[in-house]
């Protein structure tokens, strides 16, 4: 088997073992989280609010973009990763679950009609999402080692990235495409639902 079919194997079958994991509707919750590498590594996998989106970028990343589909979910973790370090020093996130359940139905939308933009403008609408999840990660967290637990989340949130570049790896497959395309709608749906009934 080639390197590239391994590794989209790889990532595929990660991808659905991410989602028939059980996960609570939110992974941001008004408890505070202990402030160590493994509780941030697990703190953005507790909650289908954050995987789907991360994994959906991927996806996203993966249908329109070539060479360049690392670009998102390395732009997505490293937005977030400042903007969590911005919290602590005062910076104040509005709207911070609002935002998190609008980044599940935008980009569930930006994957259901594979939409193509640039890279940079992609970025942008990732990055503006990134803000909110990483300003949530720092109103969970103790003051305690922080630099460990911001650590943590932004391997599993990355990885949550390349998992749905794994996934997109259905692209290639017959009909794969367009079972992508309706999981974002099912994402895009199942964020709306979040938001305005449950």
């Amino acid at each position: 088997m080639k390197l590239r079919e391994t590794v989209s194997l790889s990532g595929f079958l990660t991808a659905l073992l991410l989602l028939v994991s059980p996960a609570k509707a939110a992974a941001f919750s008004t408890v505070q989280a202990k402030a160590d590498f493994l509780s941030g590594l697990w703190h953005p996998l507790g909650g289908v609010d954050h995987v789907l989106p991360m994994m959906g970028l991927g996806v996203w990343a993966t249908l329109v973009l070539t060479r360049k589909r690392l670009i998102w979910p390395l732009v997505f973790t490293l937005v977030m990763f400042l903007a969590f370090w911005a919290r602590f020093m005062g910076v104040v996130v509005p709207y911070i679950e609002t935002g998190i359940l609008a980044s599940v139905i935008v980009i569930g939308l930006l994957v259901a009609f594979a939409l193509k933009l640039p890279v940079v403008a992609g970025a942008l609408i990732l990055g503006i999402f990134a803000v909110f999840h990483g300003a949530a990660h720092a109103n969970e967290a103790s003051a305690s080692n922080l630099l460990i637990y911001a650590a943590g989340f932004s391997v599993s949130t990355f990885a949550l990235g390349l998992a749905g570049i794994g996934l997109g790896a259905l692209n290639e497959w017959n009909s794969g495409r367009m079972c992508l395309r309706t999981l974002g709608a099912a994402s895009a749906l199942f964020g709306a639902y979040l938001m305005f009934i449950a």
